[in-house]
């Protein structure tokens, strides 16, 4: 698996072979996906979606359900999930899933996206909450849902339930924000600071950015290394991370940074016309 993307997630289509689809999701990253896993729809049937109203959940992971209480399971659902919002009751949504399925959504679990877009004040505590909300979900390799996640899947999702959409891969991220520290002074840094792992360029190699984990502050960063866990960069701590600690490369500060690679879901209308 390369990648996921998450319900209701806008892709662009490039080709088709047998029953696979390369597509484009927002973060510009390209895969393959199988037939089931997306519903296509011409340029005005997108557009058409996107001006609708929605619906955000919220909750780490629940369900979706056939009529307004809890009976009858539609599908699972995991935090960031887009559904189309029709109508609401006094205690669920009615949502419209892309491929025409109806289902109800519990308020508690969820909001109007709009709502929720006008809330969204990401900081470096709202950061480190959404983090521990996730604190032992399992390792899965390409995976960026509250289900199982790998490490930049990990730092991905954090920062996309703040409102951000930031590159997939951790090598990637690396090139994104401001620079803060590479000499292991993490006095410099402040909790949602992204930290860089792998192997140090050499006269005949290059370097090689392979994990990446998120500053929460009290000298630990919390990232996914077999589950979400927080770890230590004090030598003294039962936590501490000798394996990270001697393989870190640098930090790079990516809240409320301008750089082109970085999407505010606020400024840019990902979801929405």
């Amino acid at each position: 698996m390369a990648t996921q993307a998450t319900l209701g997630t806008p892709v662009k289509v490039f080709k088709k072979e047998e029953d696979w689809f390369y597509i484009q999701t927002p973060d510009k990253y390209l895969s393959w996906v199988d037939a089931g896993g997306i519903v296509l729809m011409d340029d005005n049937q997108a557009q058409k979606w996107k001006s609708t109203t929605k619906l955000i959940y919220t909750q780490t992971a629940g369900y979706s359900y056939q009529d307004s209480e809890v009976g009858q399971r539609v599908s699972d659902l995991v935090a960031g999930d887009i559904l189309e919002l029709k109508s609401e009751t006094e205690d669920f949504f009615e949502v419209k899933y892309p491929d025409g399925r109806k289902a109800f959504v519990s308020k508690e679990e969820s909001e109007p996206y709009e709502s929720w877009l006008e809330k969204l004040d990401p900081s470096q505590e709202s950061l480190v909450a959404t983090s521990k909300t996730l604190m032992g979900v399992p390792y899965l390799w390409g995976g960026t849902s509250t289900k199982g996640m790998d490490c930049s899947g990990f730092t991905k999702t954090i920062f996309f339930l703040n409102g951000m959409v930031i590159p997939r891969d951790a090598s990637q991220q690396v090139h994104t924000g401001q620079a803060i520290d590479s000499v292991k002074n993490f006095d410099k840094l402040q909790k949602g600071d992204l930290l860089f792992f792998g192997r140090k360029a050499t006269d005949s190699t290059t370097e090689k950015v392979v994990h990446v984990g998120m500053w929460i502050g009290n000298n630990e960063f919390i990232h996914t290394s077999e589950m979400v866990r927080i770890s230590s960069m004090d030598k003294n701590a039962g936590n501490y991370d000798e394996h990270n600690h001697n393989r870190y490369l640098r930090s790079k500060r990516i809240l409320k940074e301008n750089d082109d690679a970085l999407i505010s879901l606020v400024k840019n209308p990902v979801f929405k016309d």
